[in-house]
């Protein structure tokens, strides 16, 4: 009896040392979009008043989608963190954790803190890295409160002692993931990313922003879109070293693959505000890259109609792979680095079955 229950433990403690072996070989992170955390408290109304556009947003839309789609759906993200094999190692949050636009600086302060409280509620127990939006910066008083609240915040669920500005890197079971301020004034911003991604010696490379590097919409949103220099210069850096770019901003879901003259850059946009927890599908999908994703929507800016169709003229060459859709949700992306495979599963609004796949290591090494 003794010798058969020595076997026994000895086989049970082999399958847990294969079991914790396989994890190691398999991770996973979270990716989340724009989140545009909105209570109508944190906001001077008087102030929003003289903003008709911005007011309509924060009633109608944004506070809206907090009450009423917010706790579950972060309670989904938690239960993901908690069960998802393989093991998530970091939730990654593209900037816009706010909705910004609080009105004084006493409001901004309010706002970031309320913003952060409701992250701490999710209590993840993995790193939660974030990127500086828009919207966390905008309004009387934002970009102190992003000093004071966001980030000390930033830091300490990143697990950093403290943080400077919102450029920072996080290696964690061989993935680098480097955070990019484009709004930061460091004339060496992009030297300093250069030095952040050419410096490490990780396997597998993140690039964090919330705009996105490459247009995928009519809007043509995008890292330096008025200056060719700078923006040849970034995808340069990125596409030399093989980093993957994670951004938000367009409230998309969009995956983009371009070519450049340094190789391939694949960019995954994800826009987490769920409008309504049911929305599971698209009414519609695009994958033609043209100009016509300029001129399908002639309403929008038409002053800007002529430029914005010259941006993607540009571009229409050089993308091999494309497709975007008005889809809010969040993206589980899985690295098997035994066969150095990497997968993006897509989740629609509080759909249990990823919406869509996509073999992001087919993306980066087909022709």
């Amino acid at each position: 009896m003794n010798k058969i229950l020595f076997v026994l433990l000895s086989l049970l403690t082999s399958l847990q040392s294969y079991s914790q072996e396989q994890n190691e070989k398999e991770v996973s992170f979270l990716l989340l979009g724009d989140i545009h955390y909105d209570l109508l408290e944190d906001h001077d109304m008087e102030w929003l008043s003289t903003k008709p556009d911005d007011l309509r947003q924060v009633t109608k839309e944004y506070s809206v989608f907090t009450k009423n789609t917010w706790p579950e759906f972060s309670r989904i993200i938690s239960g993901k963190v908690q069960k998802h094999q393989p093991s998530i190692k970091a939730v990654l949050q593209m900037g816009d954790l706010s909705e910004g636009l609080a009105g004084s600086p006493q409001k901004a302060i309010q706002m970031a803190n309320s913003a952060f409280k409701a992250v701490n509620k999710m209590n993840l127990k993995v790193p939660f890295i974030m990127t500086k939006g828009n919207h966390d910066i905008t309004g009387p008083g934002a970009k102190e409160a992003f000093e004071k609240v966001y980030l000390p915040n930033m830091a300490r669920l990143a697990g950093y002692p403290s943080l400077q500005s919102a450029n920072y890197t996080t290696t964690l079971d061989d993935v680098l993931f480097v955070c990019y301020d484009p709004w930061d004034q460091n004339p060496e911003g992009l030297q300093q990313l250069e030095k952040s991604l050419a410096g490490s010696k990780a396997t597998y490379k993140f690039v964090m922003l919330h705009e996105p590097v490459i247009p995928v919409n009519e809007r043509c949103w995008h890292v330096f879109r008025q200056d060719n220099a700078k923006r040849e210069q970034l995808l340069q850096i990125i596409a030399s070293q093989q980093a993957i770019v994670l951004c938000a901003h367009l409230h998309l879901y969009s995956v983009i693959c371009r070519d450049t003259p340094w190789g391939p850059i694949v960019q995954i946009l994800v826009n987490s505000v769920i409008k309504d927890k049911n929305m599971l599908i698209p009414k519609n999908v695009v994958t033609d890259y043209s100009p016509k994703l300029v001129t399908a929507h002639p309403q929008w800016q038409p002053s800007t109609l002529q430029q914005r169709m010259e941006w993607i003229d540009k571009e229409t060459p050089h993308i091999r792979f494309f497709k975007q859709m008005d889809l809010p949700g969040y993206g589980i992306l899985s690295i098997d680095k035994e066969n150095n495979q990497m997968q993006l599963k897509y989740y629609a609004a509080f759909g249990e079955k990823p919406y869509d796949t996509v073999n992001i290591s087919e993306l980066l090494t087909s022709n």
